[in-house]
């Protein structure tokens, strides 16, 4: 298929609801035998923070992908993650996020309504809160480097498009998904940069953030019931739109959401991108209590 080609020329970081895969399948990722090898994983015990149990979204997940991935055997243990060195530099986020909010969320000074907005309000330590989200930050960019060197590389945390450039939303306080696709085209690593975004949920501040950047593609495959769209009434929601939205209704299914993804990733993917970020959303699976497009493990 053709745009299979295109993706084989292309690097690409794909990033499963809260998490990252960059991938550049010109490169062989091949082990020892034929076995295929896994990519450079990159995790940080600072991806989740002291949280309630019960809370609806459970930070805690991400360390509990890593502990599975040494459990099936992945990896050997959890020293053998790739992990970022540190928290973000603040240029970094200051790429494509406003100074003042930005400044406000890290000195505990954001305005009550902007702080509930990114689902953080009740949070028990602001400073650990912090230290998170520069760290997931920090961690995506390294996954884009590493799949730029070796073809393929995954965070286990990320894609956090519900963030704006001057507001956080969704759980999402910064949009690691614009830093990097605007960090690496400013660093001269890349010239275009495609994100698809494969999640429940519409890529709406990734599309609003990058919207006018010809150098960047924003592709969302998403749910048309389902948050921002109409929820809870917020004028402030639903409004942004990507280069490529496909809204699909809900209980789409496999053959629906796949033909989908069939019928639109050519234009995605032409002309070839240097680097494709992938949000690959599980919260499209059928057990998902918020997902609403019944996509089952085998599709």
């Amino acid at each position: 298929m053709q745009h299979a080609a295109s993706v084989m020329r292309a690097r690409v970081l794909l990033l499963p609801s809260s998490t990252a895969f960059f991938c550049r399948a010109a490169s062989s990722v091949s082990g020892v035998g034929g076995r295929v090898a896994a990519p450079p994983l990159v995790w940080h015990p600072d991806y989740s923070i002291s949280w309630p149990l019960k809370h609806r979204f459970p930070m805690w997940k991400y360390r509990d992908v890593a502990e599975y991935l040494v459990t099936d055997g992945t990896v050997p243990n959890l020293s053998a993650f790739v992990s970022p060195a540190g928290e973000a530099p603040h240029d970094q986020p200051l790429l494509v996020h406003d100074s003042e909010y930005y400044w406000a969320f890290l000195e505990g000074r954001l305005d009550s309504g902007l702080m509930r907005r990114t689902g953080f309000a009740n949070s028990e330590n602001h400073e650990s809160l912090v230290r998170c989200w520069r760290t997931v930050v920090s961690g995506f960019v390294l996954a884009a480097r590493l799949a730029l060197q070796t073809g393929v590389a995954c965070n286990l945390t990320g894609g956090t498009h519900h963030a704006h450039r001057t507001w956080g939303s969704g759980y999402n306080v910064f949009n690691d998904l614009a830093i990097v696709a605007k960090l690496m085209l400013e660093e001269g690593r890349v010239r275009r940069v495609a994100i698809v975004d494969l999640d429940v949920h519409q890529g709406d501040g990734t599309a609003e953030i990058c919207a006018g950047d010809p150098r960047i593609f924003t592709f969302s495959l998403h749910c048309r019931e389902n948050f921002p769209f109409g929820f809870k009434g917020m004028p402030h929601l639903g409004n942004d739109r990507s280069d490529l939205d496909v809204c699909l209704p809900a209980n789409a299914g496999d053959a629906d959401f796949l033909q989908a993804l069939e019928m639109h990733l050519p234009t995605v993917l032409e002309p070839t991108p240097d680097l494709v970020l992938y949000q690959a959303g599980v919260d499209i699976h059928e057990d998902d209590d918020l997902g609403k497009l019944a996509v089952t493990s085998e599709g």
